[in-house]
């Protein structure tokens, strides 16, 4: 009996587990749905979505022939299209890139080990207009040459961006934030979009917006899917440091190969990372990345309070429990007044019993 069923049992997924390692890779982490290719009960190919990022393609090597994995390719599309998606992303081994954009995928970004390609819309064109709209729309103007589509990256070197989760905004995003304004003449602050930390994106962007209204060189701009997203950076939200290097550096192509070279940016801006793994390594990828790119990545030392750091890890922390005053003095040092009135207001109820409860790490 041969034919194609869902992956969902722990055997199959064991199976699924074994094959992708004799190719090199890992189950997918964060996969919604999974798909394989059986042949008397024996898995001979599977595919697997996360949300609308197709991954942990893997066809055994006497099955290779067959065409299953754009079998399996077109039956995920059509699943995720079942399921109201219409944008997809794949991310895959750089070396399998040319048969997925035989499959009509255009390829965004690659490296050694990774490329990320995608099909539908909203895709990176729609977000690059958006996002050049909002900033022509904004008080201060980009020059006619950084906002071409055809130019290359400022010679000024004077427009900066930072990307920043902002889980939530603290004094430590505040700082970097504004002292990175100083040292450009214009600073795009992305806020990540994905919507899987415990402050949502609607109330992380319009914390960052608030709290940096009164800096005049600063716009502060949604990340979409192409800045620290499931698709282009995984691990950043798993934690998975094995592979951690390899989405960090896709993420930090992406960024230098096709957004910074779109909107003219040659300044980013990063906290230095005396903690996470995941994190520093993205520094080091960002580095290494940008120095190939004419791009220069500026770390700041973090802000302290109290002889420590200031982290948005650390904020969550003192939500495990009932928040006493004197804790929320605490709290004061590390928030700026616009996180601080938020946390304190009823609107932050559900964000702050969510604290409570969550299990994860962001």
């Amino acid at each position: 009996m041969q034919g194609y069923f869902e992956i969902i049992t722990d055997y199959d997924l064991a199976q699924a587990e074994g094959l992708l390692a004799k190719a090199g890779l890992s189950l997918p982490a964060g996969r919604t749905y999974g798909l394989g290719f059986y042949e008397d009960g024996r898995l001979a190919a599977c595919g697997f979505l996360a949300y609308n990022v197709l991954c942990g393609f893997c066809v055994a090597e006497h099955a290779r022939e067959g065409g299953l994995a754009t079998s399996i390719l077109s039956r995920l599309v059509l699943h995720g299209r079942q399921e109201g998606v219409s944008h997809f992303f794949i991310f895959t081994k750089a070396s399998e890139a040319p048969k997925f954009r035989d499959s009509g995928f255009d390829l965004l970004a690659t490296t050694e080990d990774a490329a990320l390609l995608e099909q539908g819309r909203p895709n990176y064109a729609d977000w690059l207009s958006a996002t050049r709209t909002a900033i022509k729309d904004h008080s201060w103007k980009m020059s006619d040459t950084e906002a071409s589509t055809t130019t290359a990256p400022s010679s000024t070197g004077r427009l900066g961006a930072i990307v920043m989760n902002a889980n939530p905004f603290t004094r430590g995003h505040e700082y970097l934030a504004r002292t990175a304004a100083l040292a450009c003449e214009k600073l795009l602050v992305f806020v990540v979009e994905e919507d899987v930390s415990v402050f949502p994106f609607a109330v992380r962007f319009n914390l960052v917006r608030k709290g940096l209204a009164d800096v005049d060189n600063i716009l502060v701009l949604p990340a979409g899917p192409y800045m620290v997203s499931r698709a282009s950076f995984p691990a950043y939200f798993t934690a998975d440091a094995k592979v951690g290097s390899v989405h960090a550096t896709l993420d930090s192509t992406i960024f230098a190969t096709r957004i910074a070279k779109d909107l003219g940016i040659s300044l980013r801006f990063a906290g230095t990372e005396p903690f996470d793994p995941v994190t520093a390594a993205y520094n080091a990828a960002m580095t290494s990345v940008f120095e190939k790119h004419g791009i220069t990545l500026q770390e700041i030392p973090r802000l302290e309070a109290s002889g420590q750091s200031i982290s948005a890890s650390k904020v969550r922390a003192y939500f495990k429990t009932d928040v006493s005053e004197e804790s929320w003095q605490d709290l004061a040092k590390m928030l700026p007044p616009v996180t601080r009135d938020f946390l304190h207001s009823s609107e932050a109820a559900a964000i702050r019993q969510k604290l409570r409860d969550h299990v994860g790490r962001h």
